[in-house]
This record gives C-alpha cells, structure tokens and sequence, in this order.
C-alpha cells in the first residue's frame, strides 16, 4: 500500500511517524510533501520516506492523508489531476473543511473527514471520523485500520465532528489545564515544581490506565470506590462536588464546539 501525505508538520508528522513505526507502510512506499521549506527533505533523510509533488501522488497513491492547513486546501486540491481523483481514498485532517466541500472541489473522489488529537504521536490518538457520499465499506475498514494502528478510532456521522474537535481534539489542553492546577496546589503544599509535576503526572497516568483496562468501572463509580466515607478523597471531593467545575468543563467544551462549527461555515 502507498501512502502519500500533503502536509506533514504537527499532527502530520506525527501520523507519519506513527503509519512507519507500527509497519502500517515501509518507508520507501510513502510519498510526503509539505509547504514549509526543507521540511520534506528533513523527515526524508530521517525516515527514508520520498518527496513528491502533491501532484504526482494521485496517480501513485491508495491512500492520500490531507494534513494542511484548512485555508491552503483549497489551492492544494486544485493542483491534483482530475484524470485520476478516483484512484485514491482521501482521508482529510483539515478541522472545519466539511465533506461537501470537499467533494465539490474535486467530485468523483472518495473522503473520509477525519478528527485526531495529539495521542497519535504515542500510539495513543483519538481519532473520529465520517464517510463521505462516495467513500466504499472497503474505504471505511482501511481507514479504522490506518487510525487504529495509533490509537482508537470511532466512526460517527459528521455532525457530531464539532463536537469530537472540542472532547478529543481540543480535550488535551483541557486535561492539561486540571493537570497544571493540580501542580500548583501541590507546590501550595510544599512540594517543588518538579516533585508536584512527578507526582500529578503519574497520578494521571495511573488512573487512565485503570479506567482504560476491559472491564474498567465508569468514571462516577471509581470516584466512589475510591472516595471513602470519611476520608481524605472524601474531603476533597467535597470541595470539587460544592465547585461550579463541572459546569466549566461543560461551558469549556461548548465553546470548543460553537467555534468548531463557526469555522466550518466560514
């Protein structure tokens, strides 16, 4: 199987490196091209990947990863060649660029529009996404086999991608952001910058892995499990059950979403 990918900075390049280390595609069968100069060249001598002109990849690819910015699309998709659209399935990264979009920019092709976050890097990405009006039941078992072999992938109708963008896509900021806080409350208890960060990101760590393992509880009956009756979680959960935070994550995450959709109407 050939790949090609158009756009391979942040989530890009790391998709990239995540199709070769889990020997999804050899090296030498993914073709890769990228508008920042020199950046193309750089994971080429790294990976021994090959440099091709957007171009020329429709011809020679099954598999074609757009990872561009949303606004340079357009003129990406402009310089493919008609004459040969059909041959290749398209998965599109682009956040906002809807699949009627895309098709009207190059009809006859066949997209999946698909959501990732940052886990990909570490084989640990979230990725949601929707068929488009052409895309086959073949089209749609390779790609959950491309974007499982970095992490999960949930097929969802595309209205819901808005709200994938703020939970997964913007999620690990936000997780982030709670991590950051527990941080600094630590070092309000003493704790240096760096035993406070140790400490948090191995807490966090540690209960994904337990909430993620089969037959994990949900996340309202390990709170309890964990918060006994009288004791030191109990306190604590007190003072975040009286807080306003899960309102905030709420509002956090419709903000996310509300801009996601402005985005794609633009």
């Amino acid at each position: 199987m050939t790949i090609s990918l158009i756009g391979v900075g942040h989530m890009g390049g790391a998709i990239l490196k995540a199709l070769i280390n889990r020997n999804l595609a050899a090296p030498q069968d993914v073709l890769i091209a990228d508008a920042a100069p020199g950046r193309a060249e750089q994971l080429q001598a790294e990976l021994g990947v090959r440099v091709a002109a957007p171009a020329e990849m429709t011809a020679a690819s099954d598999v074609i990863i757009l990872a561009v910015r949303p606004g340079d699309l357009a003129g990406v998709l402009s310089t493919l060649p008609r004459d040969a659209v059909q041959k290749p399935l398209f998965l599109s990264i682009a956040a906002g660029r809807r699949l009627a979009w895309l098709e009207g920019l190059l009809p006859g092709a066949r997209f999946i529009r698909v959501m990732p976050n940052l886990g990909v890097s570490v084989g640990l990405g979230m990725c949601g996404y929707a068929r488009g009006a052409l895309a086959t039941d073949a089209d749609v078992a390779l790609t959950q086999t491309i974007l499982t072999s970095f992490g999960k992938a949930l097929p969802l109708p595309e209205e819901k991608l808005d709200a994938v963008t703020a939970l997964s896509g913007s999620g690990p900021a936000f997780i982030a952001f709670a991590l950051r806080s527990m941080m600094e409350g630590g070092m309000a208890l003493g704790f240096t910058a760096e035993e406070a960060s140790t400490l948090a990101l191995q807490t966090f760590a540690g209960t994904a892995a337990v909430l993620t393992r089969p037959g994990a509880p949900d996340a309202s009956a390990f709170i309890a499990s964990v918060a006994t009756k009288g004791g030191t979680t109990a306190a604590g959960m007190a003072v975040l059950d009286g807080s306003d935070v899960a309102a905030v994550y709420a509002k956090t995450l419709q903000a996310a979403a509300t801009r996601s959709a402005e985005l794609s109407a633009l």
